[in-house]
């Protein structure tokens, strides 16, 4: 059987096992299928592109560092910060692929998204350190979501601009619902819908880069 189609089967299979865990409320194990299938979804693109760059690999590790760390405890310095490191390093990563790009669009939806997320969020992390990180976590996201809606519009929607679109939109409701979880009386069913929204997010953005790769393969 292909490689990709083994780590795919993989992804989805421990993807379930880390819903299940949640619904039983079995948070001491969770690591273990958070990080699998996370790896697993890693490997599915590894075998999938034929030039793996540096950006990937950091991208990828802080991938798997920041799912091992919100399952084991969410909302943690350490989580937000890895959480920073890794939209940081996302932003890198997709300007390391020369397409068109408008600014002012990418300044006009940046001041939009981020003023509407910093009055969401005050409500909920006001008089805390957590309300600067989650502001700067949103803003980072909503970054990437500007570049990503000026080259869906100005560059073209192939070659993995819908995908990396998608993946920022679902990435932003995921957010949302795992945000939640400080507001009190947030139901299990939220929690694994955030899971769940999180996962379909991450296999976008894997499939995004893999349609990339074909992209700058052609263009080589």
């Amino acid at each position: 059987m292909n490689k990709r189609i083994i780590f795919l089967i993989f992804f989805l299979a421990f993807w379930l096992v880390d819903l299940l865990m949640i619904y039983l409320d079995e948070r001491v194990f969770l690591i273990i299928p958070r990080v699998l299938s996370l790896l697993s979804l890693i490997l599915y693109c590894f075998f999938s592109v034929k030039k793996i760059t540096l950006n990937f690999c950091v991208l990828s590790f802080f991938i798997m560092l920041t799912g091992a760390l919100f399952s084991v405890n969410d909302y943690t310095l350490i989580g937000m910060l890895s959480l920073i490191a890794l939209r940081i390093t996302w932003i890198k990563l997709l300007l390391s692929y020369k397409e068109k790009t408008e600014a002012k669009i990418i300044l006009l939806v940046f001041i939009l998204s981020l003023t509407i997320t910093s009055i969401v969020i005050y409500t909920m992390y006001a008089n805390t350190y957590f309300f600067c990180l989650s502001i700067l976590t949103s803003g980072l996201l909503l970054f990437l979501l500007a570049i990503s809606f000026s080259r869906l519009l100005t560059a073209s929607p192939l070659f993995g601009n819908k995908e990396m679109f998608i993946s920022i939109v679902i990435f932003i409701f995921s957010d949302a619902l795992s945000g939640s979880k400080k507001i009190e009386g947030t139901s299990t069913f939220f929690l694994i819908l955030s899971v769940f929204l999180y996962n379909i997010a991450y296999f976008f953005l894997i499939k995004s880069l893999i349609k990339k790769d074909v992209k700058f393969q052609l263009a080589a």
